[in-house]
């Protein structure tokens, strides 16, 4: 798993505890913004910038 996966799977789980029904892994359907922006983080790609082998962030390709 590259450094930018583990650092969005991080996040990921964060933003999952802002939400009471996300956060109880409750299925029930509902509507929350948490949601909404989890989905835009998991489909963030760029090259990432590894410096010294270390994760120093993305770089972003223009469309």
């Amino acid at each position: 798993m590259s450094e930018m996966q583990k650092a969005k799977l991080n996040i990921l789980s964060e933003l999952k505890r802002l939400c009471a029904h996300c956060a109880c892994g409750s299925s029930k359907a509902h509507r929350c913004p948490v949601q909404e922006i989890a989905l835009r983080i998991e489909h963030l790609n760029g090259v990432p910038l590894m410096v010294n082998s270390e994760f120093k962030g993305v770089l972003w390709g223009r469309m």
